[in-house]
């Protein structure tokens, strides 16, 4: 009989706990811990997910023997813990962002590479048929060659959202309003199917919320493959759409609202597209919360699988890393009115 994965969540908050309810669906895994500074936070979900609970990260993996620790904390505290989990030699899965400045995210990417430990990043929507489908659809060309690709995430997010927890909309530990924290799901989506950026040019505000980050942005995107396109997100609407990403080219247009197919159309037809063209029920433009965890099952299978297989995870560290570059490219060219060019610097 195959031992579980022994794997702990740090952080309590909202994703931390859709970790915990992930992890607890999959037969081959056991939540062995939860990790928060806050005592009640720690305690509260280990309580609910029935596990050990610490309020030391540091302590949880000297003592649970942990195979992998997720890290569901603010985005601007992933460093210290990467650390921590390196010197320990246990495997990191980050929820998205991987962090929030390229000298963090160049440093978690090297302890884990020194110390033999996988890196992966959770962008959970690359899982959903639908996205996978899209992606094959790209790579095997049916979209002719690319000529445009937009992603927008509208949504809304209250006052008491962003006072709940503490360091929501701040730099220190957001690392950016709409477009780090919730548009960086179609980021990463645009990037995976158009291809990497040469050059973007934005403009950023903080329309409607008392928050230190923006609250809406929109920039114009110059693949390297020539393609154009755009990308928005914005927490000021009421209620928004949540996300919207439009591929087109040559020989193919796709347009995806949250997991519906509003337009998937080829020169080339396939059977096997009726596959995949329905979704799982689509996150809401308004709730902060994941009610489904599929696809955070899948990702954390994928990285018990990185382990088994000894193989990059689907998302690895470096995958992760585009989408933050990207966005911070985007905040550059809103901050200084200039067109930026990536890569960016990596000090």
């Amino acid at each position: 009989m195959v031992e579980k994965m022994r794997i702990g969540v740090v952080g309590c908050g909202n994703i931390g706990k859709v970790h915990a309810k992930a992890i607890k669906n999959l037969k081959d895994a056991e939540l062995a811990a939860v990790s928060d500074q806050w005592r009640t936070n720690s305690e509260s979900v280990a309580h609910e997910f029935g596990c050990a609970w610490y309020t030391d990260h540091r302590e949880m993996m000297a003592k649970e023997n942990l195979d992998i620790l997720t890290v569901c904390t603010p985005s601007g505290t992933r460093l210290d813990i990467c650390r921590a989990a390196a010197d320990a030699r246990v495997n990191l899965l980050i929820e998205k962002p991987l962090d929030i400045t390229m000298k963090h995210t160049s440093q978690i990417i090297e302890l884990a590479q020194e110390a033999g430990i996988k890196l992966g990043t959770v962008f959970q929507l690359r899982f959903m048929p639908l996205y996978s489908g899209l992606k094959k659809a790209a790579t095997d060309g049916r979209f002719g060659r690319l000529i445009m690709g937009n992603a927008a995430t509208i949504c809304f997010r209250s006052k008491d959202y962003y006072l709940s927890g503490g360091w929501r909309g701040t730099r220190a530990l957001d690392g950016g309003g709409a477009l780090m924290n919730q548009g960086i799901h179609t980021v990463d989506l645009l990037l995976w199917i158009m291809g990497d950026v040469k050059s973007v040019f934005a403009y950023a505000g903080n329309l409607t919320h008392d928050i230190e980050v923006e609250d809406t942005v929109t920039a114009a995107v110059e693949f390297k493959n020539g393609a154009v396109g755009t990308i928005q997100a914005t927490t000021s609407v009421y209620h928004g759409i949540n996300k919207k990403l439009e591929i087109y080219g040559t020989d193919g247009s796709a347009i995806i609202l949250d997991e519906d197919p509003l337009l998937w159309q080829f020169r080339e037809d396939r059977e096997d597209d009726s596959s995949f063209l329905h979704g799982h029920a689509p996150v809401s433009a308004i709730s902060p919360i994941v009610e489904d965890t599929w696809a955070h099952e899948q990702a954390i299978l994928d990285m018990m699988g990185a382990i088994a297989e000894d193989r990059q995870p689907f998302v690895s560290g470096m995958e992760g890393e585009k989408a933050t570059e990207l966005v911070l490219a985007i905040y550059k060219s809103a901050e200084t009115g200039k067109r930026v060019d990536l890569p960016l610097a990596r000090e």
